[in-house]
């Protein structure tokens, strides 16, 4: 068995894959501090043992005897990335922030239940059109896992979340996850997460070339205020 960091631990840093004995392995899982390792036997909630992939770097059990097939439709529809209150619409960066062309903005979102999902979307603020918005999911261990098309489609509808779906829907386990967002000009203004609304989820932004999304993303690991996005995943 070995599992993969989530964070820094035993001298190892955050995304190694290494091996432990198999007690300390399944306290690191239950603790969120490592995913298991691709295809791993770990001890069962009754006793028996059965096997865990990984779907960008969260652990996945793998249908076989004994083992059904997980369950979908398990909790809501749509997952945001914050805790998002009545007043959301108008209380996170009211107006919205233009953002750079090109860049990729990466936002934490935990997925705390199996689903698949169809898309990101993005909660713009005042000012949408002009340009074009593209989304796409990475994974805790940086692993582009889906994306919208890459021509993107007009930024629209003030105020509210724009769903963009992904080329093809994607099923996921729990986890932890990255969205990301990307405009081909500066005229939409998304709204961002603020230090003063306790949202404190990990978010970066990196230079980009719209329509040109990397395999894999140096995933943040702080949170800088009036970078992330707000967004959400949907079914």
């Amino acid at each position: 068995m070995s599992v993969i960091l989530s964070r820094a631990y035993g001298g190892f840093a955050a995304g190694a894959t290494v091996t432990f004995p198999d007690s300390t392995e399944s306290a690191l899982i239950t603790q969120g501090i490592a995913v298991a390792g691709p295809v791993s036997s770990v001890p069962g909630t009754y006793g028996a043992p059965f096997q865990l992939d990984t779907v960008g770097g969260n652990a996945w059990p793998v249908t076989q005897a004994g083992v059904g097939a997980p369950v979908l439709n398990q909790g809501p529809l749509n997952w945001p990335c914050i805790n998002l209150g009545s007043a959301a619409l108008t209380s996170y960066e009211t107006n919205g922030v233009a953002v750079v062309a090109g860049d990729i903005s990466l936002t934490e979102i935990y997925v705390p239940y199996t689903q698949t999902w169809t898309g990101v979307g993005v909660l713009n603020g005042t000012t949408v059109g002009t340009h074009n918005v593209l989304v796409a999911l990475y994974g805790t261990n940086g692993a582009l896992l889906a994306n919208s098309a890459v021509a993107g489609v007009v930024s629209a509808g003030a105020s509210v979340f724009q769903n963009v779906a992904f080329t093809a829907p994607i099923t996921l386990p729990p986890g932890r996850y990255f969205t990301a967002i990307q405009f081909s000009g500066v005229t939409p203004t998304p709204r961002h997460l603020l230090a003063a609304n306790g949202s404190n989820v990990c978010c970066s932004t990196t230079a980009g070339v719209f329509g040109t999304l990397p395999a894999t993303m140096t995933v943040p690991s702080t949170f800088t205020t009036a970078v992330g996005i707000i967004s959400q995943i949907y079914k």
